[in-house]
């Protein structure tokens, strides 16, 4: 399906089978438009492949863009069980300062709201505890399935 997807000028989207996992990496800061749209197309790829493992890497852009928060929490993010069936892992990778202005924005929810929803969320600087954590999440929904 994403080949057939016309192509986005900020944002990159591939579904990487050999690790069961999306990735999608923001290719500069998006207007807030461009943010909607962007995730929506990852969705879309998502549905497409079954994808319930994401890598979002944010690296690329200026801000952390903190204004696009409320929308994801409350309406994007509650999407993806419903539509991809089961619960889905999320990825963050940010810049060390972005990081930082997230984790002291009051107004980002802390890692631990995401606790007992059907989406995790876990964010890092580094891609390779990024897919360590991902392949763990992978592990662990392998092993509870009868």
């Amino acid at each position: 399906m994403q080949q057939d997807l016309p192509a986005l000028e900020y944002l990159e989207c591939q579904y990487r089978p050999d690790l069961l996992t999306l990735v999608g990496r923001w290719l500069r800061q998006p207007t807030d438009a461009e943010l909607h749209e962007g995730y929506h197309r990852l969705l879309a790829v998502a549905e497409a492949c079954g994808a319930r493992l994401w890598l979002v890497d944010a690296r690329r852009r200026s801000t952390a863009n903190q204004q696009g928060t409320q929308w994801m929490t409350e309406q994007f993010l509650p999407l993806l069980p419903q539509r991809l069936g089961s619960a889905v892992h999320i990825a963050y990778l940010f810049m060390p300062r972005h990081l930082q202005e997230i984790e002291r924005d009051a107004a980002v929810p802390p890692l631990s709201y995401f606790n007992d929803l059907p989406y995790r969320i876990e964010r890092f600087t580094d891609e390779h505890a990024a897919m360590e954590w991902l392949e763990a999440m992978r592990r662990a929904a392998a092993s509870n399935k009868p």
